[in-house]
């Protein structure tokens, strides 16, 4: 489930792959433990190698969050488990980007597809 750790003086990023479901929530909570008692002021966790993810990955992050405070904060996450996290409101509480907004079409251009 972890793939890699990078530690900087007051920062540790840990690197997250395959799925964060029951099994990989269960497999990751001895590491959460570790980071709850041992990390650095922030803890940045890498979701950019995780596919899936379900209630008890939320779970499991949010455990981490509870016992971090705020200082967890996610990156890299996209596609269905970053989807999940913009339903439920909790990519701004993890340090995600807003989503991008449509902006206004050019001069000229249809939403349709065809010119104006």
């Amino acid at each position: 489930m972890i793939t890699a750790m990078r530690a900087g003086a007051a920062t540790l990023t840990v690197a997250l792959q395959g799925r964060l479901d029951a099994g990989g929530a269960a497999a990751l909570r001895p590491a959460m433990e570790f980071l709850a008692a041992e990390a650095p002021p922030r803890v940045v966790l890498d979701l950019q190698g995780v596919a899936y993810m379900d209630g008890a990955g939320l779970g499991a992050l949010a455990y981490l969050a509870k016992r971090l405070g705020r200082r967890v904060r996610l990156e890299g996450a996209s596609g269905q488990p970053l989807a999940l996290l913009r339903h439920l409101g909790l990519d701004e509480a993890f340090g995600l980007p807003a989503p991008r907004r449509a902006s206004r079409p050019a001069a000229g251009f249809a939403w349709g597809g065809s010119p104006a």
